[in-house]
């Protein structure tokens, strides 16, 4: 298959490498949509990635080709976003319900074999079965729309009830953070307030529906004083 394979920090080469082959539990993924991580550009160009030779990329979405044993064949042929982490599911972390602190903790396209790849093996527990309605290039955000999600979720866990009135501050309007716009304006809130330095991001927080004088431009504007004025004094902040 081809693949970008990573080789050194740098060193990134577009060639034929061996198709992997699913082990037990595990699918083989053809690969239809793959995001470009804000992670993945340092992980290429500056720090190099955990274990080289290695194929980048963690947010993607494709078509189950075919699958090892002890995993279901109902999955041949499905379209299927892909959770990157990968957990042993046996350790105290991951029993107690943190995967994410899984003391043999893995990861697609940093720690092993990503989806830069016409092919990709995973486990079949990390799989995420696809609508119709949702494309490959949607399905490739699931991860970032994840920790979107996740954030969200914390700060209506808190101490005190989260209303839909409470004055939300948004800083950092990358992916995650119009992510986590979106959500919170789907939830309700309408008091939504967001820190960028793009005139890009402006444009984007406008086509969620955050108004421009909800949107503080921090290379212009001093953001405290800028939070403090418009909002009353921020509930909640999410960076």
């Amino acid at each position: 298959m081809k693949a970008w394979m990573l080789h050194d920090t740098g060193d990134i080469r577009f060639e034929e490498v061996e198709t992997p082959a699913p082990k037990s539990g595990e699918a083989l993924i053809r690969v239809e949509a793959c995001g470009i991580c804000g992670s993945d550009i340092p992980r290429i160009y500056r720090t190099g990635a955990h274990n080289m030779p290695l194929i980048p990329g963690h947010e993607f979405s494709g078509v189950v080709e075919r699958v090892g044993k002890d995993a279901s064949s109902d999955w041949i042929g499905k379209r299927a976003g892909v959770f990157p982490l990968l957990f042993c599911g046996k350790c105290g972390p991951c029993l107690a319900g943190h995967p994410e602190l899984c003391r043999n903790y893995d990861f697609a396209g940093s720690r092993r074999d990503g989806a830069f790849a016409e092919y990709v093996a995973v486990p079949e527990r990390n799989l995420i079965g696809l609508p119709e309605e949702v494309s490959f290039e949607e399905a490739a955000m699931l991860e970032p729309m994840a920790v979107a999600v996740h954030a969200v979720r914390l700060a209506e866990q808190g101490n005190a009830p989260l209303r839909p009135d409470a004055a939300v501050v948004v800083s950092g309007l990358g992916t995650i953070g119009l992510l986590v716009l979106l959500f919170l304006r789907e939830k309700g809130f309408t008091r939504l307030y967001a820190i960028g330095n793009k005139e890009s991001q402006k444009k984007r927080a406008a086509s969620i529906g955050i108004p421009a004088e909800h949107f503080c431009n921090v290379l212009t504007e001093d953001a405290p004083s800028w939070i403090a004025e418009h909002t009353g004094g921020a509930e909640v902040f999410f960076e």
